[in-house]
C-alpha cells in the first residue's frame, strides 16, 4: 500500500489488528489522509477502531473458495466447499486423537466422485460402504514387476529408493540392493522382453543369500543389512509376494479399495504404501495421464510413517523419493490426502506441497505452532484456533484466508468383524487374480540347479471338501478347535519338532482354512484363527463342532477370556456376554459390565450407555492409550457420567 497521503495512525492500528488487507479499511486510512476536515479523520478513525474490535472477536473474512465438495459451514454459518481439483494439490489435516480426523475421512470419501484408496492401520475404514477391502493376508502384489510401460532399468531405481527410505538403508545398502535387483532382472531376461514371469522378493532373498563375499570386506555389511531387511519382509509378510504378477494395479484404481495393514511390522507396512505410491505414479506417467483433473485420490492417516521429518533429514540418505512424488503426482491427477496428531514430525515437503490444510484440536504446543506456522495464521488467528472443539477447524484452501468451519458430522454407524469381513468379501477376494511364483532356467542355474521352474503353490480350492490336509495339519487344527487360545509355539510341541509344526501351521494357511493374529500380551504371542472356510471343514471332515464363547475375532476373544479369569482369580463371579456385556462381574453390592475395546468406535458409546441404563458401573478395557482417549473423549461428548465409566489398558490385567 502505497503510504503517501494515508493516515499512518490509523495505518499501524489495521496493521497490528491483522487488517490491513480489507479493500473497505484501505480505503477509509486513504480517505482518512487525503481529508481536510477533522469530522472526516474521525468517522474514518471510528470504522476502523470497530472494524478492529469485531476482527480482534472473529479474525477471518467470509470464504470466497467454490466447489462441489462439501467441508461444513463457517462459524458465521456460511458454507465452504472445495473444487475436486483441489484434491489433485493435496490436503493436510491435523489434529489430537478424538479429534475428528476420522470423521472428516469419512465426509470426503463420501463426497469426492473419483475411486480412492485408504491405507489403513487400525481397521478404521472397513465399514465404510461399497469398498473393496483387503486385509493384508489377502494381498497379491509383486513389486519387482515393473509397472505397464515402465522400463525395467527405471522401475529398479525407484524401488531400490523407496524400498531404503521405507526400511532405513543408507546410501551404500541401498547401491547394493540396485545391483542385486538388476542381477535379478537379467536371470529373469527382462532386458530383452518385459513380460512374465517376474522375479518376486523371495527370489530377490535368495539371490542376496547366495552371494559369495570376502567377509573382510565392506560389501559383506552392505550384504548383511540388506539381507536382514528381505529376510525380515519375508518372514512377516511373505504370503503378499507370493505371485509372480498381483493384482491388476489398473483395475483396483477403478475401485474405492481399503488395504488393510493392521498386524505387520512397521516397517513392511511403510515400504508398502510407499512402493503402492510410487507404482501407481510411474503407471500415470508412463501412460501419460497428464492434466486430467481429479482421476484418484490417496487417504493416508499417520501420515509421519512415510512422511517422516527425521528421514528428511538423514543427509546420507539423500532426499526420499516420497518427496519428490508428492510433488510430482498432482500433474497426474492423483490426489492425497494425510493426516496426523503431530505436525513437528511431518516433512516440510508435505506440509509445503498441500494446498488444502485443516487444523483441528491439537495436543501440545509444538505441534500447534507447527501447524500455525504452515498456515502462516496471524496471531488473533492463532489465538481463537487455540479454543477449538472436536469436530472444528481452522481450513485454509490455497492462498484463500483461513477460515473456522464446523466440519460435516459423517458418522458410520456399520461395525465390521473379522468373520463378518471374510464373509462379505470373500466372493470379491476370490474375482481377484494373479499369477504364482515362477523362476527361469538362468536363474535356476545361477541359485539351484536342477531346480523346476514351476514354484509350486497350493490353490484355495472352493468346496471345503476338495481341501486337502496332510495328518499332522488336521491334528494341528483338531488343536485350534480345542484350546483356541493356546499361542502357537506351545502347538508346536505335540509334533516331534518345530520344523513340522511350522510345516503344518503353513498348510493350513495356505489352503485358507486358519489365518494367524498377533496379541501382545507382555509378549507377542501367535494364535490361530477359523475362517469361515476352516469351519466349514472341521465340522464336515473333522465331525467336530467349532463353536465358541465370546464376540468378534480371535484377539478380542481372547482378552474377554483374559479379563474374565483375572476376575475369578481375584475372587469375583464373572461370567462372558451375560446381559448383553463383554465380560459381566457380580461383585455383590455392585454389578461391573466390561467392554473390550479392539478400537475407537461409535458402538462401544452404545453399548456403555445400555448398561449405565441397567444401572451397572462400566469399565472400558482398551487396547492402547489412543483408543482409550478417543473413547474418553466421545464419553464426555455424550455427556454421560465419568463416575461411573472406568478406563483401563488391557496390560492393567494382567
Amino acid at each position: 500500500m502505497d503510504r503517501q497521503g494515508v493516515d499512518n495512525r490509523l495505518f499501524r492500528l489495521a496493521r497490528k489488528e491483522g487488517i490491513l488487507d480489507d479493500p473497505e479499511i484501505r480505503k477509509l486510512i486513504l480517505a482518512s489522509g487525503l481529508s481536510s476536515t477533522n469530522h472526516l479523520r474521525k468517522s474514518a478513525g471510528k470504522a476502523v477502531f470497530w472494524k478492529s474490535l469485531q476482527h480482534r472477536q472473529y479474525p477471518f473474512d467470509r470464504p470466497s473458495h467454490s466447489g462441489n465438495v462439501r467441508l461444513g459451514v463457517t462459524f458465521r454459518n456460511y458454507p465452504l466447499y472445495l473444487s475436486q481439483d483441489d484434491l489433485t494439490k493435496h490436503f493436510l489435516t491435523v489434529g489430537q486423537s478424538g479429534s475428528g480426523k476420522t470423521t472428516l475421512f469419512y465426509s470426503l470419501m463420501d463426497e469426492i466422485e473419483k475411486p480412492f484408496w485408504a491405507f489403513d492401520l487400525k481397521q478404521d475404514y472397513r465399514h465404510v460402504d461399497d469398498v473393496l477391502v483387503l486385509p493384508w493376508t489377502e494381498l497379491r502384489f509383486n513389486p519387482l514387476k515393473p509397472p505397464e510401460g515402465v522400463s525395467p532399468g527405471r522401475w529398479a531405481q525407484v524401488f531400490s529408493e523407496v524400498f531404503s527410505h521405507a526400511t532405513s538403508l543408507l546410501s551404500g545398502s541401498k547401491n547394493h540392493l540396485l545391483k542385486k535387483i538388476i542381477e535379478v532382472y537379467r536371470l529373469y531376461n527382462l532386458f530383452n522382453r518385459v513380460s512374465g514371469p517376474y522375479p518376486s522378493f523371495h527370489e530377490l532373498e535368495l539371490l542376496v543369500k547366495s552371494e559369495g563375499i570376502n567377509y573382510v570386506r565392506k560389501q559383506a555389511d552392505y550384504r548383511d543389512t540388506l539381507l536382514n531387511r528381505l529376510e525380515a519382509m519375508n518372514l512377516v509378510a511373505g504370503t503378499v509376494f507370493e505371485c509372480s504378477q498381483g493384482y491388476s494395479i489398473q483395475k483396483l484404481l477403478q475401485e474405492d479399495v481399503v488395504f488393510e495393514f493392521d498386524g505387520l511390522i512397521r516397517d513392511v507396512q511403510n515400504f508398502l504404501m510407499e512402493i503402492l505410491f510410487a507404482y501407481v505414479y510411474e503407471y500415470r506417467l508412463a501412460q501419460n495421464h497428464r492434466n486430467q483433473g481429479l482421476n484418484h485420490v490417496f487417504f493416508l492417516d499417520e501420515g509421519k510413517r512415510v512422511f517422516s521429518v527425521y528421514k528428511e533429514r538423514q543427509d546420507a540418505s539423500g532426499i526420499p523419493e516420497i518427496d519428490e512424488l508428492t510433488a510430482k503426482m498432482r500433474e497426474f491427477g492423483e490426489g492425497l490426502v494425510v493426516a496426523d496428531q503431530e505436525a513437528s514430525k511431518l516433512t516440510d515437503s508435505i506440509k509445503a506441497n498441500t494446498y488444502t490444510k485443516a487444523l483441528l484440536p491439537t495436543a501440545g504446543r509444538k505441534e500447534f505452532q507447527a501447524m500455525t506456522e504452515a498456515m502462516n495464521l496471524s496471531e488473533r488467528q492463532a489465538e481463537f484456533a487455540e479454543e477449538l472443539d472436536t469436530g472444528e477447524a481452522v481450513v485454509q484452501v490455497g492462498s484463500d484466508s483461513p477460515v473456522p468451519v464446523r466440519l460435516r458430522n459423517y458418522q458410520v454407524e456399520k461395525t465390521v468383524s473379522d468373520r463378518e469381513l471374510e464373509k462379505e468379501q470373500r466372493s470379491r477376494w476370490e474375482g481377484l487374480s494373479y499369477e504364482q511364483r515362477k523362476t527361469t532356467k538362468r536363474f535356476n542355474d545361477r541359485i539351484a540347479p536342477g531346480r523346476t521352474e514351476e514354484v509350486p503353490e497350493k490353490e484355495i480350492p472352493e468346496d471345503p471338501t476338495e481341501i486337502k490336509l496332510s495328518s499332522e495339519a488336521e491334528r494341528l487344527l483338531e488343536d485350534v478347535v480345542e484350546n483356541p487360545f493356546r499361542p502357537l509355539t506351545e502347538r508346536y510341541q505335540q509334533f516331534s519338532s518345530s520344523y513340522k509344526g511350522n510345516k503344518a501351521k503353513n498348510q493350513l494357511v495356505d489352503q485358507g482354512v486358519v489365518v494367524e493374529r498377533k496379541v501382545k500380551n507382555g509378549e507377542n504371542r501367535k494364535l490361530l484363527q477359523l475362517t469361515e472356510k476352516g469351519r466349514d471343514y472341521v465340522e464336515d471332515q473333522l465331525d467336530l463342532e467349532p463353536k465358541h464363547r465370546g464376540r468378534g475375532g480371535i484377539v478380542h476373544r481372547y482378552w474377554q477370556h483374559f479379563i474374565r479369569d483375572a476376575f475369578e482369580e481375584a475372587g469375583w463371579d464373572a461370567f462372558l456376554e451375560k446381559f448383553d456385556a463383554d465380560v459381566y462381574v457380580n461383585m455383590g453390592n455392585n454389578e461391573l459390565a466390561v467392554e473390550v475395546a479392539m478400537g475407537d468406535n461409535p458402538r462401544e458409546i452404545k453399548h456403555v450407555e445400555k448398561h449405565l441404563e441397567k444401572g451397572f458401573t462400566v469399565w472400558i478395557a482398551c487396547r492402547n492409550k489412543e483408543i482409550q482417549e478417543g473413547l474418553k473423549q466421545r464419553i464426555e461428548e455424550r455427556g454421560l457420567d465419568p463416575d461411573r465409566v472406568v478406563f483401563r489398558l488391557f496390560q492393567d490385567f494382567d
